[in-house]
């Protein structure tokens, strides 16, 4: 099953134990594993040390299968490296409306030993990011802004401006990834200062929509139609 932990009993500190392996270098991306996919990103998948969004129509889903796919992602390449006990094979994801379903995220292949899930109320949901990102103790973080209609997170205070700079310099010249799933109508109330973001669409039941629509380094695409098996292995 998979584990939650509250955070007043620090679910941090197995993770601190176990941060005995530095590890070696990685490259400067996350790949996915979609190939389709990663042949759109610069770099070829995400970037390390930095806030990366992506942006999908409330209750499409596919934000979240990418998020998963880059958890998978991610502990593949730590098995890889022999990086088994260290920080490499750690993901975390910030579930604040608890729709993450454990056989679905098994089903993608992500090791739920391996990903912390701690589901905070959504006025923490912010404060708590940061607190994870800070940690310096995943590969990648992903903060579930978005979740599924009618259970999304009251964003009404939130200062997500502020949290994503912070976000940023807690994870600056580091190897985490911090991923954010928000919904489109989120982006249109508050773009945010990220080092990226992916905007998904679905213009058809069997074609995804993507495109790049900010990137720090200003190679964005224009929009590109895949088929949605592009989200399989």
């Amino acid at each position: 099953m998979m584990g939650t932990s509250p955070l007043s009993s620090d679910p941090l500190a197995e993770l601190r134990a176990r941060h005995l392996v530095m590890p070696a270098a990685r490259p400067k991306s996350l790949p996915l594993g979609l190939l389709p996919i990663d042949e759109l990103l610069p770099d070829a998948g995400l970037p390390r040390g930095a806030v990366v969004e992506i942006c999908a129509p409330a209750g499409l889903g596919h934000a979240t299968q990418l998020g998963l796919a880059a958890c998978a992602s991610a502990q593949r390449e730590a098995r890889a490296r022999g990086d088994e006990h260290g920080t490499g094979a750690w993901c975390g994801w910030l579930d604040p409306s608890r729709t993450l379903f454990a056989p679905g995220v098994l089903a993608t292949g992500v090791e739920l030993e391996r990903l912390l899930v701690v589901r905070p109320p959504p006025e923490a949901l912010a404060r708590i990011a940061v607190r994870l990102g800070s940690s310096q103790l995943f590969s990648l973080l992903v903060v579930d802004r978005a979740g599924v209609p009618g259970a999304r997170p009251s964003e009404a205070r939130a200062r997500w401006s502020l949290t994503v700079r912070r976000l940023a310099l807690a994870v600056e010249n580091s190897e985490c990834t911090v991923l954010l799933l928000s919904s489109t109508e989120q982006l249109r109330a508050e773009p945010l200062p990220v080092a990226m973001r992916i905007e998904l669409g679905r213009p058809s039941r069997e074609r995804l929509s993507l495109r790049i629509a900010k990137e720090r380094y200003g190679r964005i695409s224009r929009e590109v139609g895949l088929s949605c098996a592009a989200l399989q292995r």
